[in-house]
């Protein structure tokens, strides 16, 4: 498996950026979030609320590790690489 054939030939596959969501449904997404605290109360939106940032933070490092993941992967490919040209000349 070589990470490098695999980005050059357009096969590697990676997360999605992430993109923001259209105002229409961020609208749609506030007048929801008003209804239930109303219903529920501003302490439970706010727990909510919490519990999605905390989703959100792993999310992120998830998405760094495996950056970092990919980025040492390629330098150790590219390691072996320079060290079969070597052992070839």
């Amino acid at each position: 498996m070589s990470i490098l054939k695999d980005i050059y030939n357009k096969n590697y596959t990676h997360a999605d950026p992430m993109k923001r969501m259209p105002f229409s449904l961020r609208l749609k997404e506030r007048t929801f979030y008003n209804a239930v605290e109303e219903a529920m109360g501003p302490e439970f939106i706010e727990r909510h609320w919490d519990n999605l940032c905390k989703a959100e933070d792993f999310k992120g490092f998830i998405n760094f590790r495996e950056g970092f993941r990919l980025g040492v992967s390629l330098m150790l490919e590219v390691l072996e690489l320079r060290e079969s040209a070597k052992a070839g000349r």
